[in-house]
């Protein structure tokens, strides 16, 4: 080291920077100098960090005294999006800034049982994994699939007609896309003899059925097997005559045209939908182009479908990862002809136990990971090759390989009874997790913020991390390109995230960042700390804090105060021809003096005061001190 004076660190013209994200693992003294050991409700971009945006109500009115089980965006073919959101076992569709109840899906599930979704055919899909699945089109809420008729109909002989011979018949209910479920039990075999036939109670489904029509189907004369024979094109009629001869009947009744199970987890890939069935713990899968026929051969059997059973699926590439209980597998789909997949277990000790959490970022799948059922982290998966095998594909999930590594002490504070409750979403280039933090804590209460963007790519540092609370989300979704949340409380209220205004709803955002505990490239030296030479963000009429700390005080530090007011000049004040015009400015170097701290290490910290609509931003800075010798 050259003089020992009016020394500059970082030399050589560079600056710290405040871009490398939440590390708590190591010591404040060895992390890297753009990492925090500790910081909260802060976010991080171009080599800076700042508070995080606010949250505001969505819905000004409460649906109730209700914790949500389900927040989803439905996509109308038309382009329209409308936010829905399970509450008490009931589904409500956003209206203004209120929710108003789906009049025919009032207490259609169990209250506080959390609902999957899919969607696909301009439907979207519902299930809770114990009740009949429904489907939803923004106007008519249904069954998910076409139940068989319960009854059969009656036959009876008219007038003069055409049949001659032994006949059945058979009813199937036909949904608005045409598509008809199993048809019924036979009707008793009557004999005519160049007569017409009169077909009465033909069975009627209920509203909720979703039934838009009904096929009928007869044998010929003396056979067994059912041909088509007309549809009647409604919901109400009972009655039909008969007199078509046998060389006019059409096409063979279907069979198997099976109702979906009751899914506990639902995705969309490939033109089909895919759900795990717990009665079973198999996957299963609806036919191809078909949402509504769920077939009996149709399903996959993942894990061992007794302990380590699949509990939860997410699309990657052209094929699905299903996590199980200790292990994941993945679906690899060469074509869309289900006998060309095959099931291969990915190389990975971990599982999983978070359906509602994992997404996808930079051609990975993050996922909540599990090892002997212990909660450990969060988990990137990954296909290696394009033809992927059991050799070529790769989890990286092993020991420091967790995506999560950084804040390792943090995952530990998460309790394992609540890792089903985890909810991700990702919002522009950013990811959202939603976790349950502290012993004895049963609701989720506090967010990770994951920076994955493009900038970060050009690092060393791929991503950053940053915890944020005062905010409780139980899921996400993403409506109008803004990102909302309903509470894991039970408000009955949805919020916007990431508003202008640094407030939630109205409380303050306690925001901070600690920086590294600086031994300025001179571990063993005593210093005199001289200068802080720091370029920050201004915001308005009001202070932020910076706090110091010295050779890791455990007191609360030093705090002084800078003032981040933008400046410019007031329009009713202004006297023109003698004052300057000044527009204000967004940023301020300052250089602050050190003298009265003296040690080997120094730290700071800088908060928004922990105030009602008040920020902080600090971009970069450089510390000048002088070296007194090695003590």
């Amino acid at each position: 080291m050259g003089s020992n004076f009016e020394v500059i660190y970082p030399p050589k013209g560079n600056k710290i920077t405040f871009d490398g994200g939440f590390n708590n693992k190591f010591s404040k003294q060895l992390i890297l100098d753009n990492e925090s050991p500790d910081c909260l409700n802060v976010v991080f971009g171009n080599r800076s960090v700042q508070t995080r945006g606010g949250t505001d109500k969505f819905n000004t009115t409460s649906v109730g005294t209700f914790v949500n089980h389900g927040l989803y965006t439905r996509h109308d073919n038309s382009g329209a999006e409308t936010m829905v959101a399970w509450y008490n076992g009931t589904l409500y569709y956003a209206s203004g800034t209120a929710f108003a109840e789906v009049a025919s899906a009032v207490s259609i599930y169990t209250a506080g049982v959390r609902v999957t979704a899919a969607e696909y055919e301009n439907y979207m899909f519902f299930g809770n994994g114990s009740s009949t699945p429904y489907k939803y089109n923004g106007a008519h809420f249904t069954r998910h699939g076409i139940p068989q008729p319960t009854s059969a109909a009656t036959v009876a002989t008219d007038s003069t007609g055409v049949l001659s011979g032994t006949y059945q018949y058979k009813v199937a209910y036909v949904n608005s896309a045409l598509v008809a479920g199993d048809v019924n039990t036979a009707t008793d075999a009557i004999t005519f003899a160049g007569e017409k036939a009169l077909i009465s109670s033909i069975p009627v489904a209920p509203t909720s059925f979703g039934v838009n029509s009904r096929y009928l189907y007869r044998t010929l004369a003396s056979g067994v097997v059912f041909y088509y024979l007309d549809e009647i094109a409604d919901n109400t009629t009972t009655t039909y005559a008969d007199n078509t001869p046998d060389s006019s009947l059409g096409s063979v009744a279907p069979t198997d045209q099976g109702e979906p199970p009751n899914y506990s987890y639902l995705l969309f890939h490939q033109a089909r939908l895919f759900g795990v069935d717990p009665s079973d713990n198999l996957v299963k899968y609806s036919e191809l182009g078909n949402p509504y026929v769920w077939k009996a051969t149709n399903f996959r059997r993942i894990g061992d479908t007794t302990f380590d059973i699949p509990t939860g699926l997410s699309v990657y590439d052209n094929s699905i990862y299903v996590y199980c209980k200790s292990s994941i597998w993945l679906i690899y789909m060469e074509s869309t002809d289900d006998t060309t997949w095959r099931d291969i277990r990915v190389r990975s000790s971990y599982g999983s136990n978070s359906p509602f959490m994992p997404f996808l970022y930079n051609n990975r799948v993050m996922f909540a990971a599990t090892e002997g059922g212990e909660f450990v982290g969060f988990g990137a998966l990954s296909g290696a090759s394009m033809d992927p095998s059991a050799s070529l594909l790769t989890a990286s999930v092993v020991n420091s390989d967790l995506q999560s590594n950084m804040i390792e002490p943090d995952m530990r504070n998460i309790p394992n009874a609540s890792i089903s409750k985890m909810s991700g979403i990702v919002f522009k280039n950013k990811a959202y997790i939603a976790v349950t933090y502290g012993a004895g804590e049963t609701a989720n209460n506090r967010l990770y913020h994951f920076d994955f963007s493009m900038e970060n790519l050009r690092k060393s540092q791929k991503f950053m991390w940053s915890p944020w609370s005062g905010i409780e989300p139980e899921q996400f979704t993403i409506c109008g390109n803004n990102l909302y949340f309903a509470t894991s409380n039970d408000s009955g209220h949805v919020y916007q995230m990431l508003t202008d205004t640094y407030n939630d709803d109205g409380s303050a955002i306690n925001s901070y960042y600690w920086t590294k505990e600086y031994d300025l490239g001179a571990p063993n030296w005593q210093k005199d700390f001289r200068w802080l030479n720091l370029l920050y963000g201004l915001f308005g009429d009001y202070f932020m804090n910076i706090t110091i700390k010295v050779d890791s005080d455990k007191g609360s530090g030093t705090t002084e105060q800078i003032y981040v007011d933008q400046g410019g000049t007031n329009w009713l004040a202004f006297n023109w021809g003698d004052d300057i015009w000044d527009a204000g400015k967004d940023d301020k170097q300052v250089k602050r003096s050190l003298g009265r701290y003296k040690g080997k290490r120094i730290q700071f910290k800088f908060d928004n005061q922990n105030t009602v609509n008040q920020a902080f931003k600090v971009i970069e800075m450089d510390i000048t001190f002088n070296l007194r010798g090695k003590r």
